[in-house]
């Protein structure tokens, strides 16, 4: 599936993107490439944009070599999990990251997998597989069936039932079978739009913390 012609990234991946130091329009590309560089760089892209933030974060330019050696989906020491204890990155968003990192090294030990074709691998899925592939890689649509329908006819709370049925599971389990590229492109760009958000929430956070230092020790006095 192609990008209109006129279609413009959100202007804070393409700040992303300057920040992490790949050209401009890096992730929309992403799209024209076979489906083993596709994996590959999309995966890529995500180990720099989660180790870029955690070091805005943090602000220790000598944590760099620690965190750009932390793998991106472990568990336990990855760099979503310390994304996700530090509330920077939601449970779906990490599960996109994880079911791309599950992909990723299943084809990077072996360049015969540069044949790989996402399309072929999907038409290889029972339901079950694909509604798992299908909900993975949607994590937006996700939080669209978290809420209820919107009962404000101003359609300011919640979701109307439009929103509802496009992010409806079946829907989502045909464009993965349709589009598995665009399906993951898709989920991934809501997922690089909320790591550019978390900058702003990161400096809330520590804003938060500041504050209540100062008013210890104002109170120690």
């Amino acid at each position: 599936m192609e990008l209109p012609a006129d279609f413009k990234v959100d202007a804070g991946i393409l700040e992303l993107e300057a920040k992490i130091g790949v050209r401009e329009n890096f992730f929309k590309d992403l799209l024209g490439e076979d489906d083993w560089s596709f994996v590959i760089k999309l995966h890529a892209l995500f180990e720099a944009a989660c180790t870029h933030l955690l070091l805005f974060h943090f602000k220790e330019p000598e944590l760099t070599d620690i965190f750009a050696r932390l793998e991106l989906s472990n568990k336990a020491t990855g760099k979503i999990a310390f994304l996700g204890k530090l509330e920077l990155l939601g449970k779906d968003n990490r599960r996109l990251v994880a079911a791309l990192s599950e992909m990723r090294n299943s084809l990077v030990h072996d360049v015969r997998n540069a044949e790989f074709l996402l399309e072929k691998m999907v038409a290889g899925f029972d339901s079950t597989a694909l509604k798992q592939f299908a909900l993975a890689f949607s994590p937006y649509e996700t939080h669209i069936r978290t809420f209820p329908l919107s009962a404000d006819p101003r359609g300011k709370l919640g979701y109307n039932e439009k929103f509802q049925k496009a992010a409806s599971v079946d829907e989502m389990m045909k464009r993965a079978k349709s589009s598995p590229k665009y399906h993951i492109w898709l989920g991934a760009y809501n997922v690089i739009v909320s790591i550019v958000d978390m900058y702003g929430y990161s400096d809330y956070k520590q804003w938060v913390k500041a504050k209540a230092i100062f008013e210890e020790d104002d109170n120690a006095l």
